[in-house]
């Protein structure tokens, strides 16, 4: 695919979610949601594999059955109220179909299913795209919504998605498939605190960015794509494994890691609020994530398979006296972040 075309389809894909954050029209939300779609299904086949169609085939399927959900939902409204506003007073029809248009948009279970074949059979920067990006528009939806969406049906799916996140992801060695897991788990969190705190909600789905970003790019400028790589990596570049480990270590929510101030943010709004069951379901499911995050890392600093001399070596005699790319600057910042942030994102509770 050309640059220019690619370019063209970037630009379609941040404007139709500009249209969504920025419209409180049913009508114009479910064009910016289409947009976006369909700007992005030639990027995810790109690479023309027989895998890489079968993922976009599925989520072109998927983002059509939530789309037609919402359009129907936002029909109903239209029909019965006369208004295509999202801030007026909605049935129990409409509400019902925009929650499960959004629980698939989103990936919540039990709508979840989805997204582990997807990013299973995307590259590392599609799966980037699908895993990031495109979370955002039905995310704010969500925030915008909190006051009129079926608030326990979402909650408890956001509960089942923080244990089912951790539960699927621990017999995993692909690393796509632990990112898609540990996203559906992710988004069980920001769903749940948004009931209870928009901004904190916010500061946890900066911090989701942040990191998600900074692991993708990684693992695709190394081509980690199964746990057994990770072992071979570790002898030809130790700092990217390190910071590999130290991400992945984040994501989990390890203190005094970026990735802590996710569940901080969320269990302090919850406990404010006087939701310590709550607040326990969600922390005893995080454990299951918690645990494979720290199988990962005691492999890959433990368990050094035996290696040639030459290519224990070889990261040694690479080395260049060129000038970092741009990327290399860009991707070191964001490694950065994702591990020891909490000073940038501290201040993020005085901003919001």
């Amino acid at each position: 695919m050309s640059r220019i075309i690619s370019t063209i389809l970037f630009t379609t894909i941040l404007l139709g979610t500009f249209i969504v954050v920025t419209s409180q029209n049913w009508f114009i939300i479910w064009i910016g949601l289409e947009i976006s779609t369909l700007a992005l299904v030639p990027l995810l086949c790109s690479s023309f594999s027989p895998r890489n169609i079968e993922a976009t085939i599925k989520y072109f399927l998927i983002q059509a059955l939530s789309a037609a959900l919402l359009l129907n939902g936002a029909m109903i409204q239209a029909w019965l109220t006369g208004s295509w506003s999202i801030l007026d007073p909605t049935n129990n029809v409409t509400m019902l179909c925009i929650t499960i248009a959004l629980a698939f948009k989103v990936g919540l279970a039990p709508c979840h299913f989805w997204f582990p074949d997807v990013l299973q059979g995307l590259p590392f920067l599609q799966g980037l795209i699908v895993a990031t990006w495109q979370k955002i528009a039905p995310l704010v939806l969500i925030f915008s919504l909190s006051s009129n969406i079926f608030s326990v049906l979402l909650i408890n799916a956001g509960l089942i998605s923080i244990i089912i996140g951790g539960w699927g992801g621990l017999n995993q060695t692909q690393t796509r498939k632990i990112l898609a897991f540990s996203s559906i788990a992710n988004m069980g969190w920001i769903v749940i605190t948004s009931f209870y705190s928009t901004q904190g909600a916010i500061i946890m789905l900066i911090i989701y960015l942040l990191i998600n970003t900074a692991i993708f790019l990684i693992l695709d400028l190394l081509t980690i794509s199964s746990l057994g790589h990770l072992n071979n990596v570790a002898q030809l570049s130790p700092i990217s494994i390190i910071l590999t480990t130290l991400l992945i270590l984040s994501l989990g929510g390890l203190p005094p890691l970026t990735g802590f101030m996710l569940k901080f943010t969320s269990l302090y709004f919850l406990i404010s609020n006087n939701f310590i069951v709550l607040s326990s379901l969600m922390i005893a499911g995080s454990l299951l994530s918690l645990f494979f995050y720290l199988r990962i890392s005691f492999n890959v600093s433990l368990i050094l398979f035996p290696q040639h001399i030459m290519s224990l070596t070889t990261w040694r005699n690479n080395m260049s006296t060129n000038h970092l790319s741009l990327r290399t600057w860009f991707l070191s910042l964001l490694s950065v972040m994702g591990i020891i942030a909490i000073p940038i994102t501290l201040p993020l509770y005085i901003i919001i």
